[in-house]
C-alpha cells in the first residue's frame, strides 16, 4: 500500500464487523498485550469503549493461553488486542462473540471470529501496521471524534519499531490523516539525544554509546576534551558545535562496530504531538517501562491524560532505563557467545530480554548474526526467549517466527512472532539443543534464499 492509498476494503470490511460487534454488546472484556503496543491498543480500546458507553474490562497479560481463553466466556464480547491471531482454534470455541485486532501473521482466518489482522489485506503487520494502528483504524471508523487518540497510537507504532524504516500501510495514512487534521508533525531526528548534554548522552540508549552511556564522569570528560559546554543541550548549540558532536559520536560508533544502516535509523524522522507535547518514542519509552515492570494499568492512564500516573511513568523510565544501561555495560563488557548463524546469551532480567537483544546486535554485537536472549521462567520449569533480526538478514532469507516456533516444538516448547522479531518457550535444560538446531535451521534458510537468488 503506498503513501496516499486508501485501507483496502477487506481490512476496513472487517473494522466494520468490529465496530457492530461493539454496538450490540453490553459487557466486554478485552485482553492486550504488555508491551508498549498493547497497552497503546489497550488504551485506544478503553477511550473508544467508554465513550460509547459500554461496561468493560481490560487486562493485560504477557502470552495468551487456552486457560485464559477459556476464562473469557462469560462476557457478551471478547476483545483481543496485539494478540489471539494464533489461538483461533480456542477462541472459535467460546460461546461469546470474538473480535480479534492483531498484526502478527497468522496461519489461516476465521469464519467464527471477528478476525482484523493487516496480513490478511496483504499488508505486513511487521513493518506497516501494529495492534496499535488497527485499533486506531477502528477507533476512527467508530466515531470522528477519535482521531484525538493518535499519539496513543503512535507510541504503539514506535513501541514496535515500525518508525525505523520510514512508515507505510495503515500507518502512513494514520500518518497523512493526522497531518491534515494538525495533530502530529514529523520533525529530524539526530545522533543526539534530546536534552542536556551530559544527562541525554548518559542515559542514551539509541545510541548506545560503549564507555560513555552509563556514565556521566566520562560523558563530561568527552564534552570537556571536545570543546563543548557541558551544561548545555544540542538544540542551543551553534551548527559548528552540532556538526563536530554529531560527526565524534559517529566516528564512536563506527568504532564499536555500529553498521551505518544503524546509524541512519537512528537520524530517521521522529513524530511529534503538540497536545501531549511528546514524540512518539518518548511516549513509547513510557509505556515500555510501565509494561516491563508490571504496571500496565499505569501505562494506559499515562497515554488517557493522566498527569499523576505520567509523573510516575517518569520515574519509571528512568529507573527501568538505569537497569537496562546497567545490562547493556555488562554484555558489551563480558560479551556474547557466538554460533555460525547465530549469538547469544543468558539474562536474568526476562523483562529486558527483547530490548537487549536489538541494542546488543545494533550497536556492538554482531549484526550478521539473529541475536537471542535466554532467561529462567518465575517457576524455573521454563525458558523464556527473545530473539530480534536485521532488515538485511530478512533479505538473506531469515525467518525468526518459522524458526523460533519449529525449532520450539522439536524440543516440546512452542514459540512464533514476527520475523524480525520472535520469541519461545521452551523446558528448562533444552537451551542448547534448541540453540543448535536454530543455528542450524538459520543456516538452511540462509541457503535456500541463496540458491533461490541463483537460480532467477
Amino acid at each position: 500500500m503506498d503513501q496516499g492509498v486508501q485501507i483496502p476494503p477487506k481490512l476496513l470490511s472487517s473494522i466494520f464487523l468490529a465496530k457492530e460487534e461493539i454496538d450490540k454488546a453490553s459487557n466486554i472484556r478485552v485482553i492486550s498485550h504488555y508491551d508498549a503496543d498493547g497497552i497503546s491498543s489497550a488504551a485506544i480500546l478503553c477511550a473508544l469503549l467508554n465513550r460509547a458507553g459500554k461496561t468493560f474490562q481490560i487486562s493485560m497479560i504477557k502470552g495468551l493461553t487456552d486457560e485464559i481463553v477459556a476464562d473469557s466466556d462469560d462476557s457478551d464480547l471478547l476483545i483481543l488486542s496485539d494478540m489471539g491471531s494464533s489461538n483461533l482454534d480456542a477462541l472459535e470455541k467460546l460461546n461469546c462473540r470474538v473480535v480479534v485486532l492483531d498484526h502478527h501473521k497468522p496461519l489461516r482466518d476465521s469464519e467464527k471470529v471477528v478476525h482484523v489482522n493487516p496480513h490478511l489485506s496483504d499488508i505486513d503487520g511487521m513493518t506497516s501496521a501494529c495492534g496499535a494502528s488497527i485499533c486506531m483504524l477502528l477507533a476512527v471508523n467508530t466515531d470522528e471524534k477519535n482521531w484525538d487518540l493518535l499519539p496513543i497510537a503512535f507510541g504503539g507504532i514506535a513501541g514496535d519499531r515500525q518508525t525505523i524504516k520510514g512508515l507505510s500501510g495503515v500507518n502512513i495514512w494514520l500518518f497523512e490523516e493526522g497531518l491534515k487534521r494538525g495533530i502530529i508533525e514529523a520533525v529530524p531526528g539526530s545522533l543526539v539525544p534530546s536534552g542536556n548534554l551530559v544527562d541525554a548522552i548518559t542515559s542514551s540508549t539509541e545510541p548506545y554509546l560503549i564507555g560513555l552511556s552509563g556514565d556521566k564522569d566520562a560523558v563530561r570528560t568527552f564534552l570537556i576534551d571536545a570543546g563543548l559546554p557541558i551544561n548545555s543541550d544540542y538544540a542551543s548549540l551553534n551548527d559548528e558545535m552540532k556538526m563536530k558532536l554529531s560527526s565524534l559520536i559517529a566516528l564512536k560508533l563506527i568504532s564499536q562496530g555500529t553498521p551505518l544502516e544503524t546509524m541512519e535509523e537512528v537520524v530517521r524522522d521522529r513524530y511529534y504531538f503538540k497536545s501531549v507535547d511528546m514524540e512518539a518514542e518518548m511516549m513509547s519509552s513510557l509505556l515500555n517501562a510501565c509494561g516491563r515492570t508490571g504496571q500496565e494499568g499505569m501505562g494506559v492512564s499515562l497515554a488517557l491524560g493522566d498527569k499523576s500516573a505520567m509523573a510516575s511513568a517518569m520515574e519509571l523510565r528512568n529507573e527501568y532505563g538505569s537497569e537496562l544501561l546497567s545490562s547493556l555495560n555488562d554484555l558489551s563488557q563480558n560479551g556474547i557467545t557466538k554460533l555460525n548463524n547465530i549469538q547469544y546469551f543468558y539474562n536474568t532480567k526476562s523483562g529486558l530480554s527483547g530490548i537487549l537483544c536489538g541494542i546488543t546486535m545494533q550497536y556492538f554485537g554482531d549484526a550478521d548474526k539473529a541475536t537471542l536472549a535466554l532467561s529462567e521462567s518465575d517457576d524455573k520449569t521454563k525458558m523464556k526467549i527473545s530473539s530480534r533480526g536485521t532488515f538485511p538478514l530478512l533479505d538473506l532469507g531469515v525467518d525468526l517466527a518459522e524458526a523460533l516456533r519449529e525449532t520450539s516444538a522439536q524440543v516440546n516448547g512452542f514459540g512464533g512472532g514476527h520475523r524480525i522479531a520472535a520469541g519461545a518457550t521452551i523446558p528448562i535444560g533444552e537451551d542448547k539443543k534448541f540453540l543448535e538446531l536454530l543455528d542450524v535451521k538459520i543456516g538452511e534458510q540462509k541457503k535456500a534464499k541463496s540458491e533461490e537468488t541463483t537460480s532467477k
